[in-house]
């Protein structure tokens, strides 16, 4: 016979090629959706945002005005509190370089002084220092001390007798020459000594 019906497993062969081509653009259609959904997963784990500039320092990150007013102020007397401390030792190094010479000068000058305040300090107080010592109410001493090395004896120079408005002097022709400590021996008086059995120094 010559049916119509179609044997299973075959096509018929009236079929239009749209019929046929139909489940084939099915497919075509879920692998591009597939490979739609792939890409766009990809983007949003690699689409994390970069930072491409330079790294913001920790004032930029402070969204009120209040706040970064408050870090510079901050910032500000960790600054004054470094500059005092610097200021408050050389303040105490050049009153400790003074103290040495308080009790020559007074000897050289013939007084005791009622203070001895060191109220203005110049030079690095490590080979050379200008001092300015207050010894009364109206009257203050000028020192002028150098040295070649850290560490070695001080030579002292003097100006006594200044006023509060007398500027420090930088030469050294303004200033005495402060004399060398004298040992002990130079004030013992050895000419009685006839024998060295007679002389007995402790």
């Amino acid at each position: 016979g010559s049916s119509s019906t179609p044997r299973p497993g075959f096509v018929a062969r009236s079929a239009t090629s749209g019929e046929l081509a139909r489940p084939v653009g099915r497919w075509r259609a879920m692998a591009t959706a597939a490979s739609a959904s792939s890409s766009s997963s990809a983007a949003a784990y690699s689409g994390r945002p970069q930072q491409n500039g330079p790294m913001r320092s920790v004032t930029e990150y402070i969204r009120s005005p209040h706040q970064q007013a408050a870090a510079k102020l901050e910032a500000c007397n960790q600054t004054k509190q470094q500059i005092a401390a610097k200021n408050h030792y050389r303040q105490t190094e050049a009153q400790g370089i003074a103290d040495v010479y308080r009790q020559r000068i007074e000897k050289a000058i013939g007084e005791v002084f009622e203070d001895w305040a060191v109220i203005v300090y110049e030079g690095d107080l490590v080979r050379k220092a200008f001092l300015k010592v207050r010894v009364s109410e109206t009257d203050y001493v000028h020192l002028l001390l150098e040295r070649p090395i850290r560490g070695e004896v001080w030579v002292c120079r003097y100006a006594p007798w200044k006023g509060e408005q007398d500027a420090l002097e930088q030469a050294e022709e303004e200033y005495e020459l402060l004399p060398e400590r004298h040992h002990c021996s130079d004030k013992m008086d050895f000419s009685a000594c006839t024998t060295v059995e007679a002389c007995t120094l402790m």
